[in-house]
């Protein structure tokens, strides 16, 4: 038996994850995009992976440039979150003017009052059907001083957060 697209997309949808805003940069022009399909990877030496849509143009500019951030969105960024997941229609390199950014010593824009961003240079990239794994060697953390943020998160087509540790 064969596993639809469908049946895959609606199981997937019951996988939770945290909301992130993946950013690159190459010859001075920004991309990003929304992404959940984030994770650690190692921690000697501190390595993540992201899951990248290799149709967009964060894809070619992450390919071209070689650095990656990794942006923890907090609940208060749900607009960003819809922003960079293109639900308005703004291209993929001019959705950065909402917000203040700075940039990682790879290049990737950081966003400013991120739950975390992670400055990475891209250790290598492997095609997987539709997407490509980045594997990105982080450079450095940025945590903002309020730890208090709560994350942003997506389940079931919904923005949500978490309120409380399971006892």
């Amino acid at each position: 038996m064969t596993v639809t697209s469908e049946e895959f997309k609606q199981g997937m949808r019951r996988l939770g994850g945290a909301v992130n805003i993946i950013t690159t940069s190459h010859d001075g022009v920004f991309a990003g995009l929304t992404a959940t399909a984030v994770t650690s990877l190692s921690s000697e030496p501190p390595k993540l992976l992201a899951c990248i849509n290799r149709a967009g143009v964060t894809y070619e500019t992450i390919s071209k440039g070689r650095c990656l951030g990794v942006n923890v969105l907090g609940v208060q960024h749900r607009d960003m979150a819809m922003l960079f997941a293109g639900m308005d229609g703004t291209a993929e390199t001019d959705r950065f003017a909402s917000a203040e950014w700075t940039t990682g010593k790879g290049g990737a824009p950081l966003l400013q009052g991120a739950l975390v961003s992670f400055d990475c240079e891209v250790d290598s990239i492997l095609d997987a059907g539709s997407h490509a794994i980045v594997i990105g060697t982080i450079k450095a953390v940025h945590l903002p001083a309020d730890a208090a943020i709560a994350p942003l998160c997506y389940l079931a087509g919904n923005w949500m957060t978490m309120t409380s540790f399971a006892e």
